[in-house]
């Protein structure tokens, strides 16, 4: 394996997520800040519409091909750019294609299997993204995907390419997920897009399904189903809807909870191409996992989750039962397993380590 120490330097070049809709401060120009090898600097802009694309595009285009000619060898200089930022991404990837530097793509999502509802009412907008993605994507030196899968749609020119899953906070291993911090009612949580065809409904009607009086369904997040969510509560006074919390809120409430769901159908065509962060977010918090088969996720994952095989409201209520039947021991220690797998094979240290070794090779 690669080290750190083969990296003399990384500099990033992000732009601050506001616009001119959330936020009335025009001018947006912020200092630079360094910890070690690690340089963070912003992209400063006018946050006004259409001007604040042109600033950004620009300026990152500018600064990717100075950075890029500048100083050492470009054979010893890599450029790596999530190539759903369109305006950033694209602007850094045309200045590597002026300089002949290389340059690797971070790939999170297929645009076009991106299921939230916001983005379908965005038309010819959404498209366009689309399409020029699309095109772009597959002018890079290599690719970091979440899924093998992704490999055949973003790469047919059949470059380098690394496969990372997700990451998991290796501080998390300080976290403390005890059975005497438990909740006293046994709480099953889901937290997510409050999207049916993420399998919340299907969740939400299994649950009811249970006869037991000190169990919860707790939901957290927000999508098209949030609307009648009090509709589900009003049936079963069990589900509780808890709406969208801070990060911080949802990661205490993991700890506290008896079981954690992802009821992703695996049907769905994009969950070929998707491995849910989320997963590996509740895996970490050393919660015992239920979650659906999901074609992008590695079988590796299997021995350290309860399983989904069935996704009929009944093949899901019939796990749910079986699982939270268990002796409240065994789960902890099962979930606790699953914590130690994350942390030991998918810490953003390891991760980090894999990219390096990754990028090391790139000729």
């Amino acid at each position: 394996m690669a080290t750190l120490d083969i990296v003399s330097s990384v500099k990033t070049l992000s732009s601050i997520p506001v616009t001119s809709a959330g936020h009335p401060k025009i001018i947006w120009k912020l200092p630079s800040e360094i910890n070690g090898k690690l340089i963070y600097s912003y992209v400063p802009f006018l946050n006004l519409p259409i001007v604040r694309s042109f600033f950004i595009f620009f300026y990152t285009f500018f600064s990717v091909l100075i950075w890029c000619i500048v100083g050492k060898k470009r054979e010893q200089k890599i450029v790596i750019c999530d190539v759903l930022n369109l305006t950033s991404s694209l602007s850094a990837f045309l200045a590597t294609l002026l300089s002949g530097t290389r340059v690797i793509a971070i790939v999170t999502d297929i645009p076009e299997m991106m299921t939230p509802e916001s983005y379908k009412k965005q038309g010819l907008k959404r498209n366009l993204f689309n399409k020029i993605v699309s095109l772009y994507v597959k002018g890079f030196s290599g690719y970091v995907l979440m899924t093998e899968k992704m490999n055949k749609v973003v790469n047919p020119r059949k470059k380098p390419f690394l496969v990372i899953e997700g990451i998991v906070d290796v501080n998390m291993s300080n976290m403390d997920n005890s059975l005497e911090k438990k909740d006293i009612n046994r709480i099953v949580m889901y937290a997510g897009g409050i999207f049916e065809k993420y399998g919340v409904k299907k969740l939400i009607q299994a649950f009811s399904l249970l006869p037991d009086s000190d169990l919860r369904l707790h939901i957290y997040g927000t999508g098209e189903m949030e609307k009648d969510m009090h509709i589900y509560a009003s049936n079963d006074s069990r589900v509780i809807y808890k709406g969208l919390v801070l990060n911080k809120e949802i990661i205490n409430a993991e700890l506290k909870a008896t079981l954690l769901v992802n009821p992703r159908s695996s049907s769905e065509a994009f969950a070929n191409y998707s491995f849910p962060s989320k997963n590996m977010e509740y895996m970490v918090s050393a919660t015992p996992v239920l979650t659906t088969v999901l074609p992008a996720m590695p079988v590796e994952y299997h021995e350290f989750v309860y399983l989904i095989k069935d996704e009929s409201i009944e093949g899901i209520a019939d796990v749910l039962y079986k699982v939270l039947n268990q002796p409240k021991e065994v789960l902890h220690s099962f979930g606790d397993k699953a914590r130690q797998f994350v942390l030991t094979h998918k810490s953003n240290l390891v991760q980090s380590e894999r990219l390096i070794n990754f990028v090391s090779k790139l000729s």
